[in-house]
């Protein structure tokens, strides 16, 4: 038990290490690249719409796998260290014993919070992309704050989980889940942004691409989700109806300023969300 727990704190210390230094290399690229003009007929619409969605999707993947899958499963074994004798082997609000390492366990926590939750998110991010600050590592914070205030409150730092009955110190746990969403923020928006301005379209076939854009565009195959099929697909349709109209409105002055103020309304809100949940807990 204890060599599987060495080797969980390096694999999972050494995914947290690498996610942070993508969000450090890339903290200053524009999460929305600046390009020539582009065409705007139908098919030229389509391709760039299914890019954005390999964009975010691929974005989301990597960063869910490296920062909530791993980085949550070290965030686990910190908390089950400090938790004390007391708390080893009571079961979390997940079903899963303190201390104890299961293979299922972690390859349900893995699929699901580690890959199907952040490409979710990172779906979700695609109406907010033209809205955030430019800057990557801004706009991840801010989009990490959202995600911890409208969907973290209410888990994993929801007043009420009974993890936080079982392990402590308090004032750790809180800070341990509010770091891992800032780090998922960041390093998703870091990723967008690179991917957005080195992703080529798919006018090609995918076998004359290297083998990053081949895996950037492969993750499109979690969009036949049903729950992420419905939102891609009205996005991918929009696209192609209107023929960048939409982007070259979201450009104008005041429409991009109306949705500044938005996110930034909803960034404060989730905060203050954030800060009375943890006040909750601690």
């Amino acid at each position: 038990m204890r060599i599987g727990n060495l080797l969980l704190v390096v694999v999972c210390s050494a995914a947290t290490a690498l996610a942070a230094s993508m969000a450090w290399q890339w903290r200053d690229l524009a999460v929305v690249a600046t390009r020539g003009p582009q065409r705007r007929t139908a098919g030229a619409s389509a391709l760039d719409a299914v890019r954005t969605l390999a964009c975010v999707a691929s974005a989301g993947f990597v960063s869910g796998i490296l920062v909530v899958g791993l980085g949550g499963r070290l965030v686990m074994r910190i908390l089950a260290a400090t938790s004390g004798d007391l708390a080893q082997h009571r079961v979390t609000d997940a079903g899963q014993a303190v201390g104890n390492i299961s293979v299922s366990g972690s390859l349900s926590f893995m699929i699901f919070a580690g890959i199907l939750i952040p490409i979710a998110a990172g779906v979700l991010f695609v109406p907010l992309r033209r809205f955030v600050p430019t800057r990557s590592w801004i706009a991840g914070i801010a989009y990490g704050v959202i995600l911890l205030g409208f969907f973290g409150v209410d888990d994993p730092l929801a007043p009420d989980n009974v993890d936080f009955v079982i392990l402590s110190p308090l004032w750790l746990a809180v800070a341990l889940v509010s770091a891992t969403s800032l780090l998922f923020g960041t390093t998703f928006a870091a990723l967008v942004a690179r991917l957005d301005a080195t992703l080529p379209p798919l006018s090609r076939p995918l076998s004359a691409l290297s083998w990053r854009h081949r895996a950037a565009y492969s993750s499109l195959i979690f969009m036949f989700i049903p729950f992420m099929a419905l939102p891609a697909a009205l996005y991918l349709a929009g696209r192609t109806v209107f023929r960048g109209r939409v982007g070259r409105l979201i450009e104008t002055t005041p429409v991009r300023q109306v949705g500044q103020v938005a996110v930034a309304v909803l960034t404060a809100v989730a905060l203050v969300m954030v800060i009375g949940a943890a006040g909750d807990i601690i």
